[in-house]
């Protein structure tokens, strides 16, 4: 494990822990090797369910959704969200069940139980210009000790972006590299789903990802869930309740910022837009994947 400096233009760069080919945050705790083995070997617990994402595709918004659905009560999930990535194990031990368990790890260092038992598994996507704006954001606005964020300028991590030196490496690696372990893997119950899709009809979003956790589908529930996790409603009670505002340098919600598609447009260049294209095209040839730059 070492700390590693990937550097851009302008000569700054995003410090990470380097371990495995893959740039960790440093919220890692601890040696990145004795973290990712802790976890492999969390137990198991039945109706465990694992959330997977590159960051900022909408994890906080969907854990609500699967929170709601498991539990059965369309309630806030409060202090409830923490990351595999960023705590001892021993918190997750601690954990009432039903567990909906969050990462961002690429699939192998997700816990063995998960294969080895058929656990429910959840996968959220973003586009990549939505989520790198998102990423490049919440950088600049995240607040924790121990966490080294990047105050470069919007064009420096975009060349950051592109290059895999930004967090997990790159959008691109991360949803190759899940959508080959459901290939591989066609035994285990894996979903796939959009932010996109989330945000033009949640409704059907939540029915679907219902009857994939085999979890509670009363119609009127199914509503309760979807009212709640509509993103106005969720933003304005996670901000009032001051617990991830902390989490900021200018007292804002880091986590929840317009939950808009095609946010993009307002960061890249027309040249810029174009590049990116490009490296889609390059990087994601072969892939049946649908995502949206726009509604």
């Amino acid at each position: 494990m070492e700390h590693e400096k990937a550097e851009s233009t302008d000569e700054k760069g995003i410090i990470s822990k380097y371990y495995d080919g893959i740039h960790f945050p440093t919220l890692v705790p601890g040696d990145v090797k004795d973290h990712l083995n802790a976890v492999k070997n969390l137990k198991h617990r039945e109706c465990d369910i694992l959330l997977g994402a590159f960051p900022k595709s909408g994890t906080h918004w969907a854990f609500d959704v699967l929170y709601m659905l498991q539990t059965g009560k369309a309630e806030y999930s409060f202090d409830k969200i923490i990351a595999l990535d960023f705590e001892p194990t021993e918190k997750f031990d601690a954990l009432d069940s039903p567990r909906v368990l969050v990462t961002h790890f690429y699939p192998q260092h997700i816990p063995k139980y998960m294969v080895d038992e058929k656990c429910k598994i959840v996968y959220i996507y973003r586009n990549p210009k939505d989520t790198a704006v998102s990423a490049h954001l919440f950088l600049q606005r995240f607040d924790m000790v121990g966490f080294l964020g990047y105050d470069g300028e919007w064009e420096q991590y975009l060349e950051l972006f592109t290059k895999k030196h930004v967090y997990y490496n790159s959008w691109f690696d991360h949803v190759k590299s899940w959508m080959e372990f459901k290939k591989t893997n066609p035994h285990l119950p894996i979903l796939f789903m959009s932010y996109e899709d989330m945000k033009r009809d949640l409704r059907s979003c939540v029915q679907v990802i219902a009857e994939h956790l085999g979890s509670k589908q009363d119609p009127e529930f199914l509503d309760q869930v979807a009212d709640k996790c509509q993103f106005s409603p969720m933003s304005k009670a996670k901000t009032a309740d001051k617990t991830e505002t902390a989490m900021s340098k200018d007292g804002s919600n880091p986590f929840y910022r317009k939950g808009v598609v095609g946010d993009w447009k307002n960061m890249f260049t027309v040249a810029q837009s174009e590049m990116l294209d490009k490296v889609v095209e390059d990087k994601m040839a072969g892939i049946d994947l649908n995502f949206k730059y726009t509604l």
